[in-house]
């Protein structure tokens, strides 16, 4: 019986375009993901200055327990199937189906990704696979349509933010690939892998 009633009540949603259950979604995914990026500083990236203008981005993906969004990738079409946020509701569940999204998100999508994306992709995707999909400073230039990208190469080792110096001394393959961008006066620590040029379906 409770094997059946998880079957039920657990599922994924696909939401493309304009989908009429967005507006159902929508209340709980601006709320999972405003209460997700609000320990630093709130989500800057465009499409989410109000719930209005998230109902535009082009596709999300959304992990559903018992009616409730439990966690949330949200997409733009630029170079292909781009992800622009995620989040959980905090529950084991929704950490457990984040994880599967972005494991499962690398061979059809790309982004960019810091702190705790970053973390639950290299904690939960072993180095030699993770290595096939990770993009070079030049090609995240690229994809990023003239956005400043600055290697770490060109970087002294002491004016890295703390994050990447954690994440390098741990992962130090990321040298090659890591690159600080300027939001707002800060340089934050990314890493771009992922599939470029796949199509949202």
């Amino acid at each position: 019986m409770k094997l059946n009633k998880l079957t039920i009540t657990e599922r994924y949603v696909n939401l493309i375009g304009l989908n009429a259950k967005k507006k159902y979604y929508v209340d709980q995914v601006w709320d999972v993901i405003q209460n997700a990026y609000a320990p630093i500083g709130g989500i800057r990236t465009n499409g989410f200055q109000s719930k209005e203008a998230m109902l535009e981005l082009p596709f999300w993906k959304l992990a559903v327990q018992d009616g409730r969004v439990v966690a949330v990738v949200i997409y733009k079409d630029k170079n292909g199937r781009k992800s622009v946020a995620m989040a959980t509701d905090g529950s084991d569940i929704g950490k457990k189906r984040i994880v599967d999204i972005v494991k499962n998100d690398l061979s059809r999508a790309y982004g960019e990704k810091s702190k705790g994306a970053l973390g639950i992709l290299l904690k939960n995707v072993p180095e030699d696979v993770i290595k096939e999909f990770l993009l070079t400073p030049d090609q995240a230039a690229k994809l990023s349509s003239g956005e400043e990208i600055i290697p770490l190469d060109q970087v002294p080792s002491v004016d890295l933010p703390d994050d990447a110096k954690v994440t390098l001394q741990k992962y130090p393959y990321l040298k090659d690939y890591g690159y600080l961008k300027d939001f707002g006066g800060k340089l934050l620590f990314k890493v771009m892998l992922g599939s470029p040029n796949q199509k949202i379906n």
